[in-house]
């Protein structure tokens, strides 16, 4: 169990250097390290034996251990402000998902049985919604495999919205089964309509923490570019 742990602890760690390696402001802060260093070792060099060019060489490590200093502010600011909105960019498209589950599951909800011809066309419609909502939960849990986001998409919901996706995954599946062996001749309105009365709770609730989420992220990238102006 521990080296498990371990091996998903580095993978996740290279998964995020992959990624923020790729931003221009890390690659900028790489080269001026490496120019302030070499200035430096110049500068070494020629002191005692030239000391013009050792001075110049001095200053010029001078201004680049400034640019340093203001880079470092203006990497820890992309850093900061590319994982807001990346988060910002993910919640919302969730909630999108949210919304067309909404949107579907709303006619078994306020089942009518005049809405459906047949039988065979309610159930299909029964386990269109049950993927649907399905896979909202499988978007959460497969985000932690995805190698463009620079965070675990399964573990920040289960820490600011205790939802844990693998857990939700387990009472789905046991929502499948029951689905699969479902004969919708034998129930009534009210017990269709009941169907998904708890995935229906769980997203609701999910849905409400999403939105609340997306406020308190742009008011936090509000704050970054305000700072760190």
């Amino acid at each position: 169990m521990l080296k498990i742990r371990v091996k998903m602890f580095i993978k996740e760690i290279k998964k995020n250097v992959k990624v923020y390696c790729g931003l221009p402001h890390l690659k900028l802060l790489i080269i001026i390290v490496a120019l302030s260093i070499l200035t430096l070792c110049i500068s070494s060099f020629y002191h005692g034996k030239d000391e013009y060019l050792s001075s110049i060489f001095a200053n010029i490590f001078a201004g680049l251990v400034t640019g340093i200093v203001l880079s470092l502010f203006s990497t820890v600011k992309a850093f900061s402000l590319y994982k807001t909105e990346a988060l910002i960019d993910w919640l919302n498209n969730l909630h999108n998902d949210y919304m067309n589950y909404n949107k579907i599951s709303r006619k078994i909800l306020f089942y009518n049985e005049d809405e459906f011809l047949t039988e065979e066309e309610l159930y299909n419609y029964i386990y269109d919604v049950l993927c649907c909502g399905n896979d909202i939960n499988v978007t959460i849990s497969q985000g932690r495999f995805d190698q463009s986001l620079p965070f675990n998409s399964y573990k920040y919901l289960k820490k600011h919205f205790n939802y844990d996706a693998v857990e939700q995954e387990s009472i789905n599946n046991e929502l499948r089964e029951k689905i699969l062996i479902l004969d919708v001749a034998k129930l009534s309105a009210k017990e269709i309509r009941g169907i998904f009365e708890n995935m229906n709770d769980s997203l609701f609730e999910l849905n409400g923490s999403i939105l609340k989420e997306i406020e308190n992220l742009k008011i936090k990238r509000k704050a970054i570019n305000t700072f760190w102006m």
